[in-house]
């Protein structure tokens, strides 16, 4: 999901019946109405997706098998504008000073450790490694660095073998490098990070097979990891935008892919909190 002025722009994704949707819907979260405004080149999902300008960009994702297409949307339509160096599906991406970053995922067999840069889509540069490779981490960026919070560690297509991770990962850009500056109290994939008011929230997501509503905050400045509040229900890979100073939290799964969730979760701070 992205968010494009006032509106939210949700791209592809998984609807009933386990199927990759072609679908683009803009939700307008001040009425909570959506429309459908748009169809991708490929359906996918477990894709990551930035805007670039007033362009939507999708990278990769699952669709027939793990791609590596790079699809651009606009009101114009949605065309094909270049390829990932290599397949990739359940990353994430994330903006920084202009730049769009896409990290962790897998091939379709392996995991991939590249984190990679590009401005347009169609040029990408590797510019560093995660220094733990992992599917489904929750990414955002802050505080000069990228984020990357736990994840899941195997290479089944499965995303309920392997374990997951609990590590907090910080990618600087300047550098290149990536360091684990802190751990959660358990380990989490499939979950949703964002940043509200200069503040890091994960919220979501699943420990082991179990979906949660916990939300927890990390000190950008210190590791430190503390309780922050929890959702109105569980949910795990739900799509997540911040306009001002709310984060919305879209759709997502409540114990897998057949049991997908239709509503919109709204998040604002209230002393310090969400």
């Amino acid at each position: 999901m992205l968010q494009e002025g006032p509106r939210l722009l949700v791209l592809g994704g998984l609807s009933p019946g386990d199927v990759s949707s072609p679908a683009i819907w803009s939700v307008d979260p001040s009425t909570g109405t959506s429309n459908r405004v748009g169809t991708l080149h490929l359906a996918v999902h477990d894709a990551a997706g930035a805007m670039e300008g007033s362009t939507a960009l999708v990278f990769g994702g699952g669709s027939y098998s793990t791609v590596a297409s790079v699809q651009a949307w606009s009101p114009a339509g949605t065309v094909v504008v270049g390829q990932l160096p290599q397949a990739r599906s359940d990353l994430a991406a994330a903006v920084a000073d202009g730049t769009v970053y896409v990290l962790g995922g897998f091939d379709g067999v392996a995991m991939t450790a590249d984190v990679l840069a590009t401005t347009n889509g169609s040029k990408f540069t590797v510019v560093g490694q995660l220094a733990v490779p992992v599917r489904y981490p929750a990414v955002a960026a802050a505080d000069g660095a990228l984020w990357v919070v736990g994840g899941q560690l195997g290479t089944s297509e499965s995303s309920t073998v392997g374990g997951q991770s609990d590590a907090v990962q910080r990618f600087d850009p300047r550098s290149g490098h990536t360091s684990v500056v802190a751990h959660l109290p358990q380990a989490l994939g499939h979950a949703s990070a964002f940043v509200l008011d200069g503040d890091l929230f994960v919220a979501g997501g699943r420990n082991g097979q179990a979906p949660t509503a916990q939300i927890w905050s990390i000190d950008t400045s210190t590791g430190a990891v503390r309780a922050a509040g929890a959702l109105p229900g569980a949910r795990s890979d739900a799509a997540v935008a911040v306009v001002g100073n709310t984060a919305f939290m879209v759709g997502g799964e409540l114990s897998g892919p057949t049991a997908p969730l239709d509503s919109v979760v709204e998040l604002t701070l209230t002393r310090g909190s969400p």
